[in-house]
């Protein structure tokens, strides 16, 4: 039986992160690593500086990660800018990881469908994740701690299935 910590990212300009057991209540929180506009190497740097000090307090068995949503590269929604910023998260995040921790990655999709019961728009389902984290006393006081929750129940349910 599993009985280590997941550490869950929903990688972004703002990221947001939840940590814990299984079948326990998460710790949740955000980052947003650079201000808007400041180079995305700069963000890059402070993303790594915060895992090295994260889980140099935080012990971690697993990362899981969403994957960048490339459906909303191919339909113009989002700019080139923050393709990048995100693909290069989800990169370093990779890298740093290789040999320390291991690294598990989810989609948008799997994760709206295993915790709200189908994948909705995000205008639909950010608010309802984090109005169902609120339900279960989890403390995500926005959606982006929220869709971290998310993902960590996701990630958790596959740890131990008993968690839903």
């Amino acid at each position: 039986m599993f009985t280590g910590n997941v550490l869950a990212l929903d990688l972004a300009s703002t990221t947001g992160w939840a940590y814990g057991k299984p079948n326990a209540k998460p710790e949740c929180g955000h980052i947003r690593f650079v201000k808007p506009g400041e180079p995305r190497a700069a963000a890059y740097r402070s993303f790594r500086l915060w895992l090295d000090l994260f889980l140099s307090a935080h012990k971690a068995s697993i990362i899981v990660f969403e994957s960048p949503a490339l459906p909303m590269v191919m339909h113009g929604r989002t700019n080139i800018s923050t393709i990048k910023l995100l693909i290069g998260l989800a990169e370093h995040l990779e890298e740093w990881a290789y040999d320390r921790v291991e690294l598990r990655e989810a989609t948008v999709a799997q994760v709206r469908a295993h915790f709200i019961g189908k994948n909705m728009k995000s205008a639909l389902a950010k608010p309802l994740t984090l109005r169902l984290c609120r339900e279960m006393g989890w403390p995500a006081e926005t959606t982006d701690d929220a869709d971290a929750c998310a993902l960590w129940s996701y990630q958790c349910a596959f740890l131990t299935p008993l968690f839903s």
